[in-house]
């Protein structure tokens, strides 16, 4: 890891570099004595991992500066040192990047301490992790019950299968995927994450979403319309890199449109979930659904295709299904209105609504089988079981 520190005081800029040489830390070091004019050419100039700063007032001139930098160099941790400030100003600090601030007279112990948590931050960085699997659930058609599968196999992969699971809801004009798990309202959304895109690591995506249980997060979707502009194609990328070093499994809930935003979603998605029902309507979407995503390129093992509220009596059999979308039936949800409606209606998740309803039990089969093809690559198998839920997206 290298150091540098920009100061304005000599003296505290001596300081600095002596409390760090004595605890031996045998890291390559810079010290300029200059203000924040010296940032960009330091940091461009030396690679510093770490910034130490003294003498900044946060100044708009210096907020500029420091957001432009932290935002082209994310990994870059920026450690503000300066007498003890008010909350506004600490909040106005971390807005533009800054990590923490160490307080003057400098304490070494306190410096010290603040420079080996930012190694510890590295070193977990860098560190190898798990890469969470990405589930994609897109409706066919509207009401085909999408919203409904999508929270609740979140719910079920957190609660019985012991994964840690985010569910990001990208129905982004009119989402409600929160409302499925989860009575309460959220302070914060996707676009608030993503207008703040520069921050952005596990900490911080978790501080941002409902925690329905302490293994599930639910990030929703805008309160306002409006807000969804905001969300850009190129932000999906860097949400699900940082949901993949620190999540199991990371289900997508995506509107009935291709455009932009959804099909970066789905480009991203180990599995995509298309969701019918046994109606030639939502065979009629269906198909025009999985000829979109054949002409994106997708190949047919990462389609795993969901009927809903199966009914074995139904005209339309599975069998027809199948020789109609020339596609296999992954599962089959039992068609179980009164327990969904319930559950829909309390927020609770099925699975801790009715934990022996069909619906249920159908639900933790799946995913315990995609939790089998998590754990063991190669082995997730195509399940065809006759079991089915209800409408709601």
């Amino acid at each position: 890891m290298k150091i540098a520190t920009i100061a304005q005081d000599p003296q505290c800029l001596h300081d600095i570099q002596k409390y760090l040489a004595n605890v031996n830390m045998s890291l390559p070091m810079v010290a300029i004595t200059g203000g924040a004019q010296q940032i960009p050419a330091v940091i461009e100039q030396e690679h510093p991992d770490l910034l130490l700063l003294e003498g900044i007032k946060l100044n708009p001139g210096e907020q500029q500066i420091l957001r432009v930098v932290t935002s082209r160099f994310p990994d870059l941790g920026v450690i503000m040192v300066c007498p003890p400030q008010p909350q506004e100003f600490l909040l106005e600090a971390m807005r533009v990047g800054v990590r923490e601030v160490v307080p003057t007279p400098i304490n070494q112990h306190v410096l010290i301490d603040a420079v080996e948590r930012f190694q510890q931050r590295m070193a977990i960085a860098k560190a190898p992790l798990h890469q969470g699997k990405i589930l994609a659930f897109m409706p066919c058609k509207g009401g085909s019950g999408a919203t409904f599968l999508a929270s609740n196999i979140a719910y079920t992969l957190a609660a019985l299968e012991n994964k840690r699971v985010i569910l990001f809801d990208f129905n982004l004009q009119f989402g409600d995927a929160s409302l499925f798990v989860h009575d309460g309202a959220s302070a914060t959304s996707i676009a608030d994450v993503t207008r703040q895109i520069q921050r952005l690591d596990g900490s911080f995506l978790s501080s941002s979403s409902i925690h329905v249980l302490p293994n599930f997060d639910v990030l929703p979707a805008p309160d306002e319309p409006e807000k969804a502009a905001e969300i850009k194609p190129e932000h999906i990328q860097a949400l699900m890199k940082v949901a993949r070093k620190h999540y199991d499994f990371i289900i997508l809930d995506i509107g009935r449109a291709f455009d932009a935003i959804s099909i970066q979603c789905l480009d991203q998605a180990d599995l995509i979930f298309p969701v019918l029902q046994q109606t030639l309507p939502f065979i009629r979407d269906a198909k025009r659904v999985i000829n979109t995503f054949n002409s994106l390129g997708y190949p047919e093992d990462k389609i795993r295709l969901i009927v809903n509220r199966f009914g074995k009596k139904d005209d339309i059999t599975l069998a027809d299904v199948t020789n109609t979308l020339k596609l296999e039936v992954f599962k089959a949800i039992p068609n179980d209105y009164s327990v969904v409606a319930e559950s829909v209606n309390q927020g609770i998740a099925v699975t801790k609504l009715a934990r022996r309803s069909a619906v249920a039990k159908s639900l933790q089969e799946m995913a315990h089988e995609l939790t089998r093809g998590n754990e063991q690559s190669g082995l997730l198998k195509k399940l065809f079981s006759f079991n089915a839920i209800p409408l709601m997206s």
